[in-house]
């Protein structure tokens, strides 16, 4: 359990650091653009929802390049480059339909959105542009999800630190030394992907992981069995917020602010777990490849025992601190206070919280993403639903957070059937295992498999 741990978090300390990254650079741009110009900010703020497809795009692909990996990788087989040629191909077609979609329906879109009249044609030609932008993320993104499924999680991080750096870098230069405005933001992400995708294939190559070029059948299966049931739940878990703003409209524009300014530090809090999920989806996968009955329960029991440390100290500190963080992330009085209060409500079940999304995190990519989705929707379905009662004929916002709290804390439930889910596995496993000896061993000791590198080490 020992040496679980100590892998998970080689794994997990650069894969949080290239998260926390992915977080702070949209919070970025948006400071950046409401500098430059009322349009610039305005088109954005327009693009913002859409934005969401985009990413849940982008997380299927990620999640499918990482489990392709990581199942090979336990087999002893090193290389990428049929993987990235495979999964890059998926994600251009898909990207193609997203946007070309988006983009033939750009004007109505704009109507939906309630777009006025000065910036319709500026808007359809902002989300043509950013549609054919976030076609060259595919590079740089699955370069980095190989690198993580492979055990490099370092290298990875790199990866996302010169997307970064070029993305808002060029933001800068573009939109402020140029004066482009709004178009700076779909040329600083193309730049991002051509950039940081050169440097993420020569981080590759590097590792001599660029043989075998072809294609990979398998992807396709992984796509649909592991990266789309998470994009999925990244778009349920969106509209439940989206019901929630609707649910607390009424108590005006305070609370909405408080709630919206409150979620995204929760963003931020949430990022551990789903970083110690995925980093135990990585080593549940390698062993699922080296076969041989390999136990996965013993990985899911020690994310969660990092993830409770981790939480432990977190939620502590979070509610106590509720107060100055309410003054720090804003100016308004009223809103801080509002801010404070989500947290001090709903603040003590991240522990829970926490538990809940690294179990069902793992579960997504290893063969469990019906009981993950099955989860997700009843947690949703419960916030939701049991939410817009409580909330009903209420005078303020904390029927609903309290909800929301309860939801969080009964999912205490799923993590008891993620471990009942996966022991149940790895006793069918052992059973059909033609040598029940290698069950408890690493994938990189299984005689006759090259061994593994050290995770997130070089």
């Amino acid at each position: 359990m020992a040496d679980f741990r100590r892998q998970l978090s080689r794994l997990a300390v650069p894969m949080a650091t290239a998260q926390l990254l992915a977080i702070l650079v949209p919070i970025v741009i948006v400071a950046m653009l409401g500098w430059m110009d009322d349009r610039a900010i305005q088109l954005r703020s327009l693009y913002f929802p859409l934005a969401f497809l985009f990413f849940a795009v982008q997380m299927a692909f990620d999640v499918t390049g990482q489990t392709v990996t990581a199942r090979r990788a336990g087999r002893g087989e090193h290389d990428v480059a049929a993987t990235v040629l495979t999964v890059g191909a998926l994600w251009l077609v898909a990207g193609i339909v997203l946007g070309g979609g988006l983009s033939l329906g750009a004007s109505a879109l704009g109507d939906v959105l309630g777009t006025s009249e000065r910036y319709k044609g500026d808007f359809a030609r902002f989300l043509r542009e950013m549609s054919l932008a976030n076609l060259t993320l595919a590079w740089p993104v699955i370069c980095s999800s190989v690198l993580r499924g492979a055990g490099r999680a370092g290298p990875a991080a790199v990866i996302m630190a010169v997307s970064t750096t070029v993305e808002i870098g060029g933001l800068a230069v573009l939109g402020f030394g140029l004066d482009l405005g709004a178009t700076a933001l779909p040329l600083a992400t193309a730049l991002n992907g051509v950039v940081a995708g050169a440097y993420g294939t020569v981080a590759l190559a590097r590792r001599g992981l660029l043989k075998e070029w072809g294609w990979r059948p398998e992807a396709l299966k992984f796509l649909l069995s592991a990266g789309l049931p998470v994009s999925l739940v990244n778009l349920v878990m969106f509209g439940m917020n989206f019901a929630f703003v609707m649910m607390l409209t009424p108590f005006g524009p305070d609370v909405v602010t408080g709630f919206a300014t409150a979620t995204t530090v929760q963003n931020l809090v949430i990022m551990p777990a789903m970083v110690l999920g995925s980093a135990s989806a990585i080593l549940m996968n390698r062993r699922l490849g080296a076969g041989g009955g390999a136990r996965l329960t013993p990985v899911l029991v020690a994310a969660l025992q990092i993830t409770a440390i981790v939480y432990a100290v977190i939620v502590p500190v979070l509610w106590a601190l509720r107060g100055v963080i309410g003054h720090v992330t804003v100016e308004n009085d009223r809103v801080a206070g509002e801010t404070a209060h989500y947290i001090a409500v709903v603040g003590p079940s991240y522990l829970a919280l926490g538990l809940v999304l690294t179990a069902l995190m793992a579960l997504e990519q290893t063969g469990g993403a019906l009981l993950s989705l099955a989860g997700a929707a009843i947690y949703v379905a419960g916030s939701v639903g049991i939410g817009a009662l409580a909330s009903s004929g209420a005078d303020g916002p904390t029927p609903l957070y309290l909800t929301m709290s309860l939801m969080n804390a009964s999912g205490i439930l799923a993590v008891i059937t993620a471990l009942a889910y996966t022991r149940r596995q790895d006793g069918r496993r052992r059973r059909t295992a033609p040598d029940p000896g290698h069950q408890d061993r690493d994938p990189g000791t299984v005689p006759g498999a090259v061994a593994q590198p050290a995770v997130g080490l070089d």
